[in-house]
């Protein structure tokens, strides 16, 4: 662009002191010389800048995204708690039973003999998985009942003596 600037201004140099000279009456005064010359200037700048104009249309245009406007995510603050430690509820009834107590200290596989025996006595209906819960504690129950050991199952020697005599 600038060599067309260059070679642009050089030409109105040239053809405005042509205009000025030859077209100039030589009665003219200097007054209507400047005159001339302004009006050969305005033409010339006005051809250089169309000439720029049209070279700014012959290339090609680079489309530019216009930012927009992403809205900012809420964020929350959540202030730290300090930790509550709770003592763990003091537990009371099947599971700290006497009888409980008893057939967890047998190994699994006691355990599932126990349950056996008592289904086949036609006490325990659940199922044979060596786990002491409220079926298993109704059928142990019902077999020292008709045994007559009711009043021993609730110590812990009472319930061993129940448990071997369905296992052994």
């Amino acid at each position: 662009m600038l060599p067309t600037i260059r070679t642009a201004t050089t030409a109105a140099i040239a053809a405005l002191s042509i205009a000025a000279t030859a077209a100039a009456p030589v009665q003219a005064g200097q007054r209507e010389r400047d005159f001339l010359k302004g009006v050969a200037a305005t033409v010339i700048v006005g051809s250089v800048l169309q000439s720029m104009n049209n070279r700014a249309a012959a290339q090609p245009r680079y489309v530019t995204q216009q930012p927009r406007y992403v809205a900012p995510q809420p964020q929350y603050y959540v202030p730290p708690r300090e930790p509550a430690y709770y003592a763990p509820p003091a537990q009371h009834g099947l599971s700290t039973s006497a009888a409980a107590q008893a057939f967890k200290s047998y190994s699994p596989t006691e355990r599932r003999a126990i349950q056996r025996e008592l289904a086949r006595a036609g006490y325990y209906s659940g199922s044979i998985d060596g786990v002491f819960g409220p079926a298993t504690y109704r059928a142990v129950a019902a077999y020292a009942a008709d045994r007559g050991l009711n009043a021993r199952i609730d110590s812990a020697s009472g319930a061993y003596t129940v448990y071997d005599s369905l296992i052994y």
